[in-house]
């Protein structure tokens, strides 16, 4: 386990008599003094190294995390209040957008979520080409949390005023296609979780509600794979983990 602290170098308040990069250069090895006291005793008997670089927060996480081989990438949201609900945090988006590695976000809620290890997980799937990838982090986390696991797949119900023959034989088609398409893209695994399709009001709706329903610990999602300037972070990877009131693991 690795303990990252990035120091970005600013908002340093004056020293007096000192030169801006000494004052810069104190308040840095505060930090890292900081940092080798921090959660000492919470992770006292595990293999724990401390580090501490410099740089912009998101891109620097985002590269150690590339360069260090690193499997999980565990970051908080920090939306704890009604306006910070509406945003992850700078960094955690930076991290999220950029990233090639699965990232844990904390309870994105006020509510203070139980210690231990999550009992129920949901994974939600888009049916697409990285549905292996997540159905298998799911099956993965399950096993070695001893957890129950429901695989959905959410998908917003026809509205009262688009109802219509033609509008439900579409909907009844894409539910369809849904399960055939899942089937596919799990053709390859032994043990293939059963699909469940839900629908609600959207597609988040749907996720928020089975998360609810199961009181589910943890959700995995697929955050995209497509990279450079349009990042990883799709707007319902964006919203399901600002909304879902549990932990998420995004891939």
């Amino acid at each position: 386990m690795t303990i990252l602290h990035v120091f970005e170098g600013v908002g340093v308040l004056a020293i007096e008599n000192l030169p801006v990069e000494a004052e810069i250069n104190v308040v840095k090895e505060l930090a890292k003094k900081q940092l080798s006291e921090f959660l000492l005793e919470e992770m006292a008997g595990l293999p724990v190294e401390r580090v501490q670089v410099s740089g912009d927060a998101g891109e620097a996480i985002a590269r150690y995390a590339g360069e260090h081989s690193v499997d999980l990438i565990m970051m908080p949201t920090l939306g704890y209040t009604r306006f910070r609900q509406m945003l992850l945090g700078s960094v955690t988006a930076s991290v999220l957008h950029d990233s090639e590695v699965p990232v844990w976000t904390s309870a994105h809620t006020p509510e203070k979520m139980e210690p231990g290890l999550p009992k129920n997980i949901v994974c939600a799937v888009d049916c697409g080409p990285e549905t292996a990838k997540v159905v298998a982090k799911a099956q993965g986390l399950a096993e070695k949390f001893g957890a129950k696991l429901r695989v959905v797949h959410s998908k917003p119900r026809v509205g009262s005023d688009f109802e219509s023959g033609i509008a439900q034989g579409a909907h009844h088609f894409a539910l369809r296609v849904a399960q055939e398409d899942y089937v596919a893209a799990m053709a390859a695994w032994p043990d293939v979780p059963a699909l469940e399709i839900i629908e609600d009001a959207s597609l988040v709706a749907g996720v928020q509600r089975v998360v609810q329903e199961t009181r589910a610990e943890l959700l995995v999602i697929g955050r995209g794979s497509i990279q450079g300037f349009m990042g990883r972070l799709r707007s319902n990877a964006h919203d399901l983990i600002r909304l879902s009131g549990c932990d998420v693991v995004s891939i």
